[in-house]
């Protein structure tokens, strides 16, 4: 049995940051220039200017609570250049899917990402809003080939009963009018196969198990839910229960959803262009730590050949095989302690969201970060091969395309460290203070 208490921040005002590698841009402006080489910095937050340490400059998409807009800044000085709405980027951020939920229309964009914008829009009668999923500020709907848009109701704050659950279903070219999806029940967002040919949901399932829940299907051509529940099919009479933590697309469409259960956390893994999935149980350890419990996450090596559930905080990893059954569980120490807050599991709200684990472009490594700092772990042998920032408490990560550098949102003080990803050293830190949120790295 998979049961859990919910940890699920509400992202009413997402705020965002996006580290830009820039050895071009597309954007009018130039490039960041390259400065010349600086000292290594103090791995400690000055309050005095920082500056980033690196031959190499890069843009910073930043927000602040209470904005609406992100804010596309150089690192080293914050200048900024161009403003961007929250949506669902491309592969290479050239263009962005946003919603702008509003009465008695709400309008659907897909925007060129450059000064002035530009891209085919249209309104969608109701309040609609892209969905996001676990702890991710990151909103998702598209599907993998970018033809189909998911939207869910912009419901108000802390609406929770509700006897109808309605999708809106859009083709990525906005030409046809969105076929709305009304379903019996309470029903959250999963995912979408990559052809957007299926609908994914979670359907809430009443009773006295806390966080019960079934996924279903719907078929996006015609609106109708399948008849079929979804259910391990390694374990056809398992009950589900939890809460999402963080979602990982595999390339043979596989999704994986981390999940924080009671007993223990697992991963849910759907095969979403055939529609079946199994569960995998992760270890119990740290259960009674609420902060840890949101240090999980899952990645998928670049060349498919591993999935990684991880939790630098707790110091685990399991290394999932391509069959989706674990081919191995690693235990490693975690870094030093410092003012880790140990809860009831369950009794406290989640901190700062965003990507707790990434990995190496070319698969090498991983990088997992949680409330002591950030770990490297080689893929081959699943060693720790360099630490970073011990003792700070990191909400996110970020690596550039190239691999060469990883950059931190820490949460004391909302700043952002640059660090060379292949020692692990801290090169400097960013321009500005205050961020909460940080959601990748962007090849411009």
């Amino acid at each position: 049995m998979r049961t859990g208490r919910p940890n699920r921040q509400l992202l009413t005002t997402v705020v965002a940051l996006v580290v830009v590698a820039c050895s071009g841009s597309t954007l009018e402006s130039a490039a960041p220039t390259a400065s010349p080489a600086r000292p290594a910095a103090s791995p400690t937050p000055s309050s005095g200017q920082p500056v980033v340490a690196n031959a190499r400059d890069a843009w910073l998409v930043v927000g602040r609570s209470g904005e609406s807009d992100l804010r596309v800044t150089l690192a080293s000085t914050g200048e900024e250049l161009i403003k961007l709405p929250l949506g669902v980027p491309d592969g290479t951020w050239g263009h962005l899917v946003t919603v702008t939920p509003k009465r008695p229309n709400s309008l659907i964009e897909d925007l060129v990402v450059q000064p002035g914008f530009g891209g085919p829009a249209r309104t969608v009668e109701g309040a609609w809003q892209l969905p996001t999923v676990g702890l991710d500020p990151l909103p998702a709907g598209v599907s993998a080939d970018g033809s189909t848009v998911v939207l869910v109701e912009d419901l108000p704050d802390g609406a929770t009963a509700r006897s109808i659950s309605r999708f809106a279903i859009v083709e990525r070219s906005l030409r046809s009018e969105p076929r709305i999806v009304e379903l019996p029940g309470v029903f959250d967002f999963d995912t979408l196969s990559p052809d957007g040919s299926i609908l994914y949901v979670a359907e809430h399932v009443p009773g006295p198990l806390a966080g019960r829940y079934q996924v279903r299907a719907v078929d996006t051509s015609t609106g109708k839910m399948r008849d079929a529940i979804i259910v391990d099919k390694r374990n056809v009479d398992e009950v589900m229960a939890g809460w999402p933590v963080d979602q990982e697309a595999r390339a043979d469409g596989v999704i994986l959803t981390l999940y924080r259960g009671a007993e223990h956390p697992f991963v849910h893994a759907l095969q979403s262009a055939e529609a079946w999935a199994v569960c995998i149980d992760l270890p119990t350890r740290g259960m009674d730590d609420a902060e840890a419990a949101a240090d999980w996450g899952v990645v998928t090596t670049p060349d498919g050949r591993s999935s990684l559930a991880l939790n630098a905080t707790l110091g685990i990893i399991v290394d999932i095989a391509p069959d989706l059954t674990i081919r191995r569980t690693v235990d490693f120490e975690p870094s030093a302690r410092r003012g880790i807050t140990l809860a009831k599991f369950g009794h406290v709200e989640a901190g700062s969201v965003g990507r707790r684990v990434v990995a190496a472009p070319d698969g090498s490594a991983v990088f997992a970060a949680g409330a002591r700092g950030i770990v490297r772990i080689a893929t081959a042998d699943l060693a720790v091969t360099s630490r970073s920032l011990e003792g700070f408490a990191v909400d996110a990560i970020a690596i550039t395309p190239d691999g060469s550098t990883v950059y931190a949102l820490v949460r004391d003080g909302g700043r952002i460290a640059q660090i060379e990803a292949a020692t692990g050293e801290v090169l400097g830190w960013a321009a500005g203070a205050g961020y909460d949120r940080m959601v990748g790295v962007v090849p411009w």
